[in-house]
């Protein structure tokens, strides 16, 4: 299904309609309107169309339409591009998706490309959507390689669990979160002076939210934004706590063949989607994915 939303009545409509609970309010929306930034960081070389996918199996996170209308806003605000929002999986089909120029995984969660009752399905029904699996996957696999983007925002890491390629793709798995929901944390901007790090006041960054940690990850492999600052934290009291380098990346940007990939971590509490700040970093690295904004990707040293 195609959403084209207009107004902030319609928002809550369509939410309304497709049974989606924790519709944003009048008063949410609006506060998501004044948060997104008026001005694009950098000019669309061409009109640009972006794919935003929210479909999730299994946790279905309340922040999804929070998500949604942030990004039209965003879209419609600064014309940096035309979103389409959806949870219809035909978009991926390779004729539909060599249309867009970026896709946006909204908290998306586990196997996506199969439908929900996919456990349920007889044996000649699960070898069918087993094919359509393989068919979308391997669109989305050659239009990031043939040089398209993907932003992932928060849970959209743990989709394609059983997926080998996708922690490739996205460069790192969700393991779990240590910090659960509501935890506020200071964040460490690695590189104050890139460019998808400049909506950062200072390098140091408060925030309130859920905080993961990941596994193959691999900082070389990537350009790591931000961090989790741990000055002062006892890791050894924080149940679940695995990684011994203390290297908690939140956010990064990354190639995938000739794509280009951003992530960022943060997107559990509705709220984040009317923070300036993260909503500033949200359209660049969105700006990034879809290739109007140049940055480098090379890998730096935690700091």
């Amino acid at each position: 299904m195609k959403l084209i939303l207009s107004s902030l009545t319609s928002v809550l409509l369509l939410i309304a309609v497709a049974g989606l609970s924790a519709a944003p309010t009048p008063d949410e929306l609006a506060r998501i309107k004044a948060a997104v930034p008026s001005k694009a960081s950098a000019k669309p070389h061409k009109p640009r169309k972006l794919l935003v996918f929210s479909r999730a199996w299994g946790y279905w996170h309340t922040a999804i339409p929070y998500g949604e209308a942030a990004i039209r806003m965003m879209g419609e605000k600064t014309k940096a591009f035309d979103a389409t929002i959806t949870n219809d999986d035909s978009f991926f089909e390779p004729d539909r998706l060599a249309k867009f120029d970026a896709v946006v995984f909204n908290n998306t969660n586990n196997e996506i490309f199969l439908p929900e009752n996919f456990s349920k399905l007889p044996p000649a029904g699960q070898e069918k959507a087993n094919a359509r699996d393989t068919l979308l996957k391997k669109s989305l696999r050659g239009f990031l390689s043939d040089g398209k983007g993907l932003m992932v925002i928060h849970a959209g890491i743990a989709s394609f669990r059983k997926w080998p390629e996708y922690g490739a793709i996205v460069g790192a798995r969700f393991e779990s979160h240590p910090w659960n929901a509501g935890s506020t944390v200071t964040l460490k901007i690695e590189d104050p002076e890139h460019c998808l790090c400049h909506a950062f006041p200072s390098d140091r960054f408060t925030v309130t939210d859920e905080i993961y940690q990941f596994k193959e990850f691999d900082r070389k492999q990537l350009r790591v934004l931000f961090s989790l600052d741990t000055t002062g934290m006892d890791l050894a009291k924080i149940k679940g706590i695995r990684r011994t380098d203390r290297d908690f990346a939140l956010s990064w940007i990354k190639n995938y063949g000739k794509g280009r990939v951003f992530y960022s971590a943060l997107g559990h509490q509705h709220d984040i989607f009317w923070n300036p700040t993260v909503l500033q970093h949200y359209l660049d690295g969105i700006q990034f994915a879809l290739g109007d904004l140049t940055a480098t990707t090379e890998s730096i040293p935690a700091r």
